[in-house]
């Protein structure tokens, strides 16, 4: 079946993809992958920057990661949920978009957005390729392939499928999540303000920890759901010992 994008990254809010997996992204878009992204909220309910900041934002770090295309849903931030009524934008994104490969977060997440946004990415993957489906949606379409991202404070005790060594595109990760500059802005009476150095900090730990697990300095965590295809065993690039 063909498909239009690569790699279609589904996260709740603008900058979540570019934290969580804006490394691999950019390692794809330099082999030439048509890679989108689909923020499913606004982030509206957040305490910093404004929404139309926030997605002027998102469209720099798109820019700076090198991906295709960027789109918001606009379902309510903070209110995300496995229903019928917001699993079915998310539906026609697919079939519209066509990708290869879905990136979603993992379902196990301290966010309660970032949980739903899991679920309602896996979900409507599914529901895509359902040809009785909602034909109003567009033609069916279902991904080949759902990866589910590592968050960075988070799965201390998950053991990753795969890490994407991320070490040549490390500075392009750090940029893309520069540009959510209105996040690191303290709001008016805001008590304990998120230095960015500080969150830089933790950032890069995060993907220090991924890439120790493959010998590398940078890394980007992920698990899959199903056993992966190998045809030769010598490809295993990574040591055991």
């Amino acid at each position: 079946m063909s498909h239009d994008f690569d790699v279609a990254a589904i996260c709740a809010h603008p900058d979540d993809a570019d934290l969580i997996m804006g490394g691999t992204l950019a390692r794809q878009t330099r082999l030439d992958r048509r890679v989108a992204l689909v923020d499913l909220t606004r982030g509206e309910s957040g305490s910093r920057g404004t929404p139309e900041t926030r997605a002027a934002e998102a469209q720099e770090a798109a820019r700076i990661l090198g991906v295709a295309h960027r789109e918001c849903l606009d379902l309510p931030d903070a209110c995300l949920e496995s229903s019928t009524e917001q699993k079915n934008p998310v539906v026609e994104a697919i079939r519209r978009l066509r990708p290869r490969v879905v990136l979603l977060q993992h379902w196990r997440q301290r966010h309660p957005d970032h949980a739903a946004a899991g679920r309602i990415a896996y979900e409507a993957s599914f529901l895509a390729g359902l040809r009785s489906y909602r034909p109003d949606l567009g033609p069916p379409y279902r991904p080949f392939k759902l990866i589910y991202a590592l968050a960075l404070t988070e799965h201390h005790d998950v053991i990753p499928s795969f890490v994407v060594d991320i070490t040549s595109t490390w500075e392009i990760k750090m940029r893309a999540v520069q540009a959510f500059a209105s996040q690191f802005t303290p709001a008016p009476g805001e008590s304990v303000p998120l230095a960015l150095d500080r969150f830089q900090q933790n950032v890069e730990l995060a993907s220090r920890r991924h890439g120790q697990r493959i010998g590398a300095l940078y890394g980007e965590g992920f698990v899959i759901r199903e056993g992966l295809a190998v045809s030769d065993l010598l490809s295993l690039d990574v040591p055991s010992f």
